[in-house]
Formats: structure tokens, C-alpha cells, sequence
């Protein structure tokens, strides 16, 4: 009997030269292609890794990027999604797998310019953010993407 494999669709293949002018393209293969390991949340002592990023990956703040994944949105209304969460890979988004810290990028929409809610995998631009984002003692995130505009990939 033949085994049956199904991977979950990435939003892999996108190419430098479909960022737009001025906007670097950076992959999840790039952002989360290192080890971070989140702190025991029950453990009021537990800190944050330290140094963990590699330098290559902290270049990138303050950069112009343009990142494509998939969105699992956080805050939207009929119009459109303002805050999401992007990863490589449909499957970590919902109910699929755990992801990693810096498996994902936090992207707020500025201006008025909103995502569309879709399953499909979403482009976005503008200025990106790295380091550990920390909230009363915990890490909540290690990349924000303040996008200018996002798109849906067909």
C-alpha cells in the first residue's frame, strides 16, 4: 500500500524582483532559519534567549522589506484586515501547527490602506522591525512590519 504524503501549501517562490522599487525581499527561510526557543510561561523567572539573533537577520531593521506568507488576521471588518500575523505556511495558521517565535511577522497596516481576508498567500511592504518585543516580562513578538500596501497572490 502506497503512503499518501500532503504538504501544506508555503508561499514559497517569490523572487527579488517582485518586490517593488526600493523594497528588499526577505523569506521566512531567512527569519526563521535559526533556533529561538520561548521562555516556560509558567516560570516567573524564565527570561527571553539573549543573543539568539543572528546578525544578518538584525540588518534588517529599519529596512524597506517585502514579505509574502500567509495571514491569519487579528483585527478586521468588512473592509478589510488592518493587523495580522504572517507565516510561511498555510498549515500555522488556525489550527495547524505551533510555530515558532520567528516563524511569524507581526504586519499593522498604515494609512488607510486594509489587507483582504483571504487564504491565499499575501505580499506585503514597508518598514520592518527586529528584535524581542516584550510585554510585562514576556516576549510577544520579534518582527513588526509597519506595511504600506499588501496584495494577494493568485
Amino acid at each position: 500500500m502506497a503512503a499518501l504524503s500532503v504538504a501544506a501549501p508555503t508561499a514559497g517562490g517569490a523572487q527579488a524582483s517582485e518586490a517593488p522599487k526600493g523594497f528588499q525581499y526577505v523569506g521566512f527561510n531567512i527569519l526563521s532559519g535559526y533556533d529561538w526557543e520561548m521562555p516556560d510561561p509558567l516560570d516567573p523567572r524564565a527570561k527571553p534567549p539573549e543573543n539568539v539573533i543572528p546578525p544578518s537577520v538584525l540588518a534588517l531593521n529599519g529596512k524597506t522589506v517585502f514579505l509574502k506568507g500567509f495571514m491569519l488576521p487579528l483585527d478586521l471588518d468588512a473592509n478589510g484586515v488592518t493587523k495580522f500575523m504572517l507565516n510561511a505556511a498555510l498549515d500555522m495558521c488556525y489550527f495547524g501547527a505551533p510555530v515558532r517565535m520567528n516563524d511569524w511577522v507581526m504586519v499593522t497596516m498604515t494609512g488607510p490602506k486594509k489587507a483582504k481576508f483571504t487564504h491565499l498567500p499575501t505580499a506585503v511592504w514597508g518598514q520592518f522591525e527586529v528584535g524581542e518585543e516584550v510585554r510585562n516580562g514576556r516576549t510577544v513578538s520579534i518582527y513588526r512590519l509597519a506595511a504600506i500596501d499588501a496584495k494577494t497572490e493568485s
